[in-house]
């Protein structure tokens, strides 16, 4: 240790007194390297940076047998209360479960002009520790102290939200959490910055008391720093890709604590995050619960153990699943739902919509009921019916329905038949009657009968994968509670939908159970092929090619194309409304016969598609077709 004086000064010249000098002076020959000290290279560009790197610097004695003392030092840039931050820390969390026993605090300002110009702070605090139980528990924490000083004596926002955390919890698991975290941004200081920490912060102030129990503090820790580092990633990634779905998942096995009357189980966590584009989208745990069943149907999700931030478009979400019986997740069932998860996710993002207003077209109605009398020409007609969406009423949906039939003498009217108790307890449905009239005679004998319904029905029952409602099986429930009721009916307005309803049903099973978690894709690429008509009458073996080469294009994202000898099909991912224009009006220079050539456009997520099918030969005309798509 050097013995002569030192060249500092005091930051308050009236401290200039030979015991604050030598009080200062003997901390700073204690803290900074004697090499530094004893240079005379006034004001040395290469000691100054070296100097400036040590900051701040913090020591302690060593701890020999209770009863002892502990002193630690600290040479600091200055920061107002930057050593009421150290004395607290100290005197307080550094021995969290009492309030130790102060024996000395000395702070001061002060300068070193051949090392810095910057005002510095110096600080030692002296604590008495009585019992080698204390002396145990200040070795443990001595570090995590440490590296918590040394983020709060530079930055007032850390101390605050350091501060905060400390009187928010002082239990051991949480305190085992911050040293694992704070270990990761000494360590991994490439990966995690202090910003870690602020996450860190929220989370465990987020997250249920119960949460936290019977999870360890290992797991929670890497909930933590997966959290910040897909935040991270996804935030660069979308500032380079603003107009792109960003999507990542991780996957996190872990075993949930034994509690009084349970043993321990295995669990895997999943946690996501993703950007959305619109702001009407919607993704929460009901929705990544639902994505996850898609694939792995038997399992059920933790209670209480999901987590969700939202900052701005970007979501993050997490959750714990688990299977049957307390059984542990193998590695092909990580690897389908690591592979698998990302497309569910996509097609269970819920998009939100506003309730339409449509009244009831009462002329239409009227028109439906002349159309539907003059189909009745013979006795044995089976019943004429009409079905017409209405609006959405609460939860349920309101379909407008006309029945026109013959009324041979004696047969209950319709709305007796729907007042039968056993349909009304048995069916979800609900049928109220608006009007009934007679609209002519058949052989001037038997009645014509045309009856005004409402349907209305839960919504819930048709909920697709997205939330969004499938109205054709809406519509189809709602004709087949009808049949059960009257009897054959003939759906006057939807033959073609049934008709369409038939070639998807044959679609999806051609392409069979392995396309089972992609329904929600199937039927987007089914109605978006144009002509409307080819949708009934196209061939399912066909179709089924053009749609597992539509997948590969969706994967690849470049253009795929597939030559046959009496029929060519291609698809192109596009990204600029440009180039889909110019090759649709491409398409129809060919001059092609409609029922020769069926095209698709779609929207999947971020990506444009156009793709189309040409029924034909020719092969100059196969590869003119062909060359559109290049």
């Amino acid at each position: 240790m050097l013995t002569e004086q030192l060249e500092f000064e005091f930051e308050a010249p009236v401290l200039d007194a030979q015991y604050y000098r030598d009080g200062a002076q003997d901390l700073i020959q204690k803290l900074v390297p004697a090499d530094l000290l004893a240079s005379r290279n006034f004001k040395s560009a290469p000691q100054r940076a070296r100097f400036a790197d040590l900051l701040p610097l913090i020591s302690w004695s060593d701890l020999s047998k209770a009863p002892c003392t502990l002193s630690v030092l600290l040479l600091c840039k200055y920061r107002f209360n930057a050593c009421n931050f150290f004395y607290d820390m100290v005197s307080r969390w550094l021995l969290p479960s009492k309030r130790v026993n102060v024996e000395l605090f000395f702070a001061s300002d002060v300068r070193l002009p051949h090392l810095s110009d910057e005002i510095l702070s110096v600080a030692e605090i002296v604590i008495h520790l009585k019992s080698t139980q204390d002396v145990e528990e200040v070795k443990r924490n001595l570090r995590t102290t440490e590296i918590e000083i040394r983020l709060g004596v530079v930055s007032n926002y850390h101390a605050r939200r350091i501060l905060e955390f400390k009187g928010l919890s002082e239990d051991g698991k949480t305190a085992m959490i911050q040293e694992k975290i704070s270990s990761l941004i000494q360590s991994h200081s490439k990966n995690f910055d202090q910003g870690i920490f602020t996450q860190m912060q929220q989370f465990l102030v987020t997250c249920r008391p119960e949460f936290k129990e019977v999870r360890d503090y290992h797991h929670i820790s890497r909930i933590i720093s997966n959290i910040y580092s897909l935040r991270k990633v996804l935030k660069q990634n979308i500032e380079s890709f603003k107009t792109k779905r960003q999507l990542s998942v991780k996957l996190l096995k872990t075993r949930l604590e034994a509690s009084k009357n349970s043993p321990e189980k295995p669990v895997l966590g999943v946690l996501i995050g993703l950007n959305f584009l619109h702001e009407q989208e919607k993704f929460e745990a009901e929705h990544l619960a639902s994505a996850i069943k898609k694939i792995l149907p038997s399992v059920a999700v933790v209670v209480d153990s999901s987590f969700a931030e939202k900052e701005g478009a970007l979501q993050l979400l997490y959750l714990e699943i688990e299977k049957k019986g307390r059984v542990d997740f193998i590695l092909e069932e990580i690897k389908i739902l690591r592979e698998s998860l990302p497309e569910q996710v996509k097609s269970h993002i819920e998009r939100l919509a506003n309730p339409i207003f449509m009244p009831r077209n009462e002329e239409e109605v009227l028109r439906n009921i002349m159309t539907l009398s003059r189909q009745l020409r013979f006795v044995n007609d089976a019943p004429q019916v009409t079905l017409s969406f209405d609006e959405q009423r609460g939860d349920d949906l309101c379909f407008t329905i006309v029945v026109a039939r013959i009324v041979l003498e004696g047969a209950p009217s319709l709305p007796d038949l729907l007042a039968k108790k056993s349909f009304k307890e048995t069916s979800p449905m609900r049928f109220f009657s608006d009007r009934l009239r007679r609209v002519g005679l058949l052989r001037r004998k038997y009645i014509k009968e045309a009856t005004v319904l409402r349907a209305l029905v839960p919504q819930q029952l048709f909920l697709r994968e997205d939330h969004s409602i499938d109205f054709y099986k809406a519509r189809g429930s709602v004709f087949n509670a009808l049949s059960e009721i009257i009897g054959e009916l003939r759906d006057f307005n939807g033959g073609m939908i049934l008709r369409q309803g038939e070639h998807l049903s044959a679609l999806k099973a051609s392409l069979g159970k392995t396309f089972q978690h992609q329904n929600i894709l199937i039927e987007k690429f089914f109605y978006a092929l144009m002509p409307m008509e080819m949708r009934s009458t196209l061939e399912t073996e066909p179709l089924k090619q053009f749609f597992l080469l539509f997948l590969q294009a969706r994967r690849t994202e470049v253009a795929q194309k597939k030559q046959e000898i009496k029929r060519a099909m291609a698809i192109l991912p596009l990204f600029e409304g440009v180039a889909k224009k110019k090759i649709a009006e491409q398409l129809q220079s060919l001059r092609v016969p409609a029922h020769q050539l069926v095209s698709v456009q779609l929207d999947d997520n971020e990506t444009s598609f156009i793709g189309a099918i040409l029924f034909s030969e020719d092969p100059l005309l196969q590869v003119q077709f062909l060359q559109l798509f290049s």
